[in-house]
């Protein structure tokens, strides 16, 4: 019983891994394929950051005309971003 229990808490530790990992790869090419535009970020902590994505690798994501901080830049850690919202059109 106890190797049972053991056994299904690797397993569900197992499948946690890698829907993070799809998840951060998913952020990591919808923000690459959004390169030089406008993006706001949700973070997990519940803070939004928004601005133009110049850069991004494997871990970071450099954004720069950070929005009510034009002069600021931004370097966010990829695992911690939640959502991605970008404007697609409208007025």
């Amino acid at each position: 019983m106890l190797l049972m229990k053991r056994c299904l808490f690797l397993l569900g530790f197992i499948v946690a891994a890698v829907c993070s990992s799809l998840s951060a790869q998913t952020v990591l090419s919808i923000l690459q394929e959004n390169t030089g535009k406008t993006v706001e970020l949700h973070l997990q902590a519940g803070d939004k950051i928004e601005g133009k994505v110049e850069q991004v690798n494997e871990n970071v994501v450099h954004l720069s005309h950070l929005t009510g901080a034009e002069f600021f830049d931004a370097f966010v850690n990829v695992n911690d971003i939640s959502a991605v919202v970008i404007r697609t059109g409208g007025k």
